[in-house]
């Protein structure tokens, strides 16, 4: 069964993937988010050449043929893009199986933890406890994540003091039944993540997320080393040979690979066996809920070192409206696994339509 065309369906920020077979045969899969118009002009001059016409159901030597072919071009937008092509074929594959594709992984759809993540820095402490404890009350989260410092922040809050006064607020409001976990989003150097990292710490904060720059893996180990608080990270990181440093180091306690950041389901899997060869916990990074939400899902039903929860958006996004059905929704804490074949979700029709076409056949 030969790979016959790949179509995009682009409205940024987001690109849908169709792949067709030469049966008949289709899958649909996403590219990551963001400057998708980009990662699908990727898509039809760097990959697609190398896929039309391959075994559609060989995807593992696609996928690094794909990477191998533009080793020229090493970068995020190539993997962004195989993304698409990825998903695309574990969605056909698993439609052919009549199989989820959590069930081709040889796990069972069912309720998975979630998380709450709050993608806010514009908030106040008081602003951002009060919403947790709504959401709390009415989706019934058990754990919720929040932003502390600043995106590549050089040692500096979004404002003098906020990080200081968010923890302590908002475990006060949530109790300490609730799982806390923080953000920090490259903000730190080693002395100022331990510092912070010691008081989240005393607030029993159980994830601290890339406190360092993340391309400094040593400056992360050492902040792992210096404190009790699990330190987690690896989101950015798309290139298996830095993943092997990141867990051979070790550099973190939890890893995060983005499914739609590495390439696709194929190669996050590799980097959670790496993981689970060296006894560290998975909880990708799925920081919206487009269909890499749905993804993760299916994946971390079926690894064995997946973690407790998965991370689950709680900011609206327009963007994301009439997407796929059915949506995803949030009941005592826990999203259910699409249990339909491959994704076990589908496009709908009216967002295919208000979208850019390209096909490459």
């Amino acid at each position: 069964m030969k790979i016959k065309s790949i179509e995009t369906y682009t409205k940024e920020p987001i690109s849908i993937v169709r792949v067709q077979t030469d049966s008949g045969a289709e899958g649909w899969g996403q590219i990551s988010p963001y400057n998708a118009d980009i990662s699908a002009m990727v898509m039809h001059r760097q990959i697609a050449p190398y896929a039309i016409g391959v075994d559609a159901l060989d995807i593992d030597n696609l996928v690094d043929k794909s990477i191998e072919e533009n080793y020229k071009y090493p970068g995020s937008y190539v993997c962004r893009a195989l993304a698409g092509l990825d998903t695309a074929l574990w969605d056909l594959k698993g439609k052919l199986k009549n199989e989820s594709v959590c069930e081709l992984l040889g796990g069972s759809p069912k309720p998975f933890p979630v998380y709450g993540s709050s993608m806010r820095r514009d908030i106040t402490p008081e602003d951002e406890a009060k919403r947790l404890v709504r959401l709390k009350e009415k989706y019934g989260y058990k754990a919720f994540k929040v932003r502390i410092g600043n995106v590549c922040g050089h040692d500096k809050d979004i404002w003098p003091g906020r990080t200081e006064g968010l923890i302590p607020r908002i475990r006060k409001a949530l109790g300490n039944e609730i799982s806390l976990l923080v953000d920090a989003n490259s903000c730190y150097t080693p002395q100022k993540a331990i510092e912070v990292g010691q008081m989240l710490q005393e607030f029993g904060v159980e994830h601290f997320e890339e406190p360092c720059p993340y391309w400094e893996l040593e400056w992360t180990a050492e902040v792992r080393r210096a404190l009790e608080v699990p330190i987690a990270g690896g989101e950015q990181d798309y290139d298996l040979q830095q993943w092997k440093r990141i867990v051979n180091l070790p550099v973190v306690d939890i890893v995060q690979p983005d499914i739609c950041y590495m390439g696709g389901l194929s190669r996050a899997l590799r980097v959670a066996k790496m993981a689970e060869h060296a006894g560290l916990p998975c909880v990708p990074h799925s920081a919206n809920l487009s269909l890499v939400t749905v993804f993760t899902l299916h994946m971390m039903g079926a690894i064995s070192n997946a973690g407790p929860y998965i991370e689950f958006m709680i900011e609206p996004m327009l963007w994301l409206n009439n997407l796929f059905t059915p949506s995803l929704v949030v009941d005592d804490g826990t999203v259910q696994i699409p249990e339909g074949p491959g994704w076990g979700v589908e496009i709908n029709k009216s967002w295919l339509e208000n979208s850019k076409r390209q096909i490459s056949k």
